[in-house]
């Protein structure tokens, strides 16, 4: 389950010269009253995109916490995941909140064609901690050309104490390449990172989730973590990378 790493001999700055890093040390009870929150960088690149009236897909919606703010910002939204309790939790909430303009559906977000989760063509695709090549590769298929694609995933450098990191993370570089490889230009890139400190590795038990826990049992990871700990680096790294992209017109289009 390896990130994404960095190209070996390339620097990511050569590559993505105009990152933005806002970083924090946080005694780790601090860290958890923001771990599951939506990160502030990828809300401030939601400000500053114009959803209104437009269809926007929420890919890995969740509970639907992105979808519900692209709904408050205007757009008419559609939620996916595969994900049935989830889902349910958020058409309750969409409910309760009398939200009109959203609705949950299910389906794999990476292997069907996002067209069939609309009928009308979408005017962005968002996603948060809900990233893979394939998603890339439909989003860029599903957007005309100007359309916005803003998310948030792990960052190569999430959990990075545990030698094995996150799964589906990437590091700066590899994200640029891969959204313009789809015809994707980068125009906002940032990597917010808190390192969460610990006295003991017991902590940890409770600043995690316990299937997180479990599974880092599992395949070893918590080992990696306690050896981390044992030479005196009692911290866990929580990085994740924002981006937002606009759709590029074909090489044969014309504006």
């Amino acid at each position: 389950m390896a990130s994404y790493a960095a190209h070996p001999l390339r620097d990511p700055e050569d590559i993505v010269p105009d990152v933005v890093r806002e970083s924090r040390t946080l005694p780790w009870r601090e860290a958890a009253k923001e771990s599951d929150a939506l990160r502030p960088m990828l809300m401030e690149q939601f400000r500053h995109e114009d959803f209104r009236g437009k269809l926007v897909l929420d890919v890995g919606t969740g509970e639907g916490r992105l979808a519900f703010v692209a709904a408050h910002a205007g757009a008419r939204v559609v939620g996916v995941d595969l994900d049935r309790t989830k889902l349910m939790h958020a058409r309750a909430y969409a409910g309760i909140r009398d939200f009109r303009n959203v609705e949950f559906v299910l389906g794999d977000v990476d292997k069907t064609p996002y067209h069939e989760f609309a009928r009308d063509p979408i005017g962005a695709v968002v996603s948060n901690l809900c990233m893979s090549p394939e998603i890339v590769w439909h989003a860029s298929r599903a957007l005309r050309p100007g359309g916005a694609f803003v998310f948030c995933c792990h960052h190569g450098d999430h959990w990075k104490e545990t030698r094995r990191g996150s799964q589906w993370a990437f590091y700066e570089d590899v994200m640029t390449d891969l959204l313009q490889d789809n015809r994707f230009e980068v125009t906002f890139m940032g990597v917010d990172t808190t390192v969460a400190r610990f006295d003991e590795l017991r902590e940890v038990e409770l600043f995690l989730r316990d299937s997180i826990v479990r599974r880092w049992v599992e395949d070893g990871r918590w080992e990696e973590l306690s050896d981390s700990f044992a030479r005196g680096e009692k911290q866990l790294t929580l990085s994740y990378l924002v981006v937002k992209a606009r759709k590029l017109a074909a090489a044969y289009e014309t504006t």
